[in-house]
C-alpha cells in the first residue's frame, strides 16, 4: 500500500513538472512568434512529447488559454510586489508603469492572442488583471492626493486612464515609434506623472513655505 502512494505521489511530481515545462516552453514560443506556434513545436522545446501535452490540452486554443492565464497571475503578483516595495505614491505610480512595461516586454503581450475558441477562462483571468491593476493604481493616487502630490478628481476614473496609456498593446506601439532610440516606459511614467499633475514633495514644501 504505502509502495503504491509512493508511485502515485512520483507519477504527480512528474506530471506537475511536465505541466511547467509545457507552460514555460509555450509562454516562450507564443511571447515569441504569436499563435502560429504548432503543438509539436512546444512538445519539441519542453522536451516532451506531444502526447502528453495533448492529454492535458486537448486543442492548441486551450493551451494558449493556459499560458495566457498564468502569465495573467505572475504579472498580478509581480504589480503588488513593485507597489509594495516603493516608499511613496510617486515612486509607486513610477514602479507599477516599470513593471507592466517589464511584463510587457518580456511577453506578456501574449496575454492579447486569446482566440474567441478559448472561452471565458482566459477573458476572467484579463479581468482580474485589470481589477488588480486597476485597484492599486486607485489606491496611489488616492494616497498621492491625499499628500498633495495628485491633482484631485476622482481616483477611479484617473486610474481607469492611466489603465489605457500602461497596456501591452500601447506599449508595443511606442517601441516602434522610438525605433529604438528611447525607452517607452520612460516616456508614459513622464506622461502620467505629468497627467496626474505630480508634484515632488521637496517642490510641494517649497511652495508652503511663506
Amino acid at each position: 500500500m504505502e509502495q503504491g502512494n509512493g508511485s502515485g505521489r512520483r507519477e504527480r511530481r512528474d506530471a506537475q513538472r511536465n505541466l511547467e515545462r509545457v507552460l514555460s516552453a509555450a509562454h516562450e514560443l507564443f511571447a515569441e512568434r504569436g499563435a502560429d506556434v504548432t503543438m509539436e513545436e512546444v512538445a519539441r522545446h519542453a522536451g516532451v512529447g506531444v502526447g502528453t501535452i495533448y492529454r492535458r490540452f486537448p486543442s492548441k486554443e486551450q493551451l494558449l488559454a493556459a499560458v495566457s492565464h498564468a502569465a495573467c497571475d505572475d504579472t498580478r503578483a509581480c504589480l503588488v510586489a513593485a507597489a509594495d516595495a516603493a516608499a511613496d505614491p510617486l515612486q509607486k505610480l513610477r514602479a507599477l508603469v516599470l513593471a507592466q512595461y517589464r511584463r510587457a516586454a518580456d511577453g506578456t503581450a501574449l496575454i492579447e492572442l486569446r482566440s474567441p475558441a478559448e472561452g471565458q477562462g482566459g477573458a476572467a483571468a484579463e479581468q482580474q488583471l485589470y481589477d488588480t491593476l486597476h485597484a492599486l493604481l486607485r489606491d496611489v493616487i488616492g494616497e498621492g492626493q491625499r499628500q498633495g502630490l495628485l491633482r484631485p478628481g476622482d481616483a477611479s476614473m484617473l486610474a481607469a486612464l492611466c489603465l489605457e496609456l500602461i497596456s501591452p498593446r500601447v506599449f508595443a506601439h511606442l517601441a516602434r515609434a522610438c525605433d529604438g532610440t528611447g525607452n517607452p516606459a520612460d516616456q508614459i511614467v513622464g506622461f502620467v506623472l505629468g497627467g496626474l499633475g505630480a508634484q515632488p514633495a521637496a517642490h510641494r514644501r517649497t511652495e508652503e513655505q511663506p
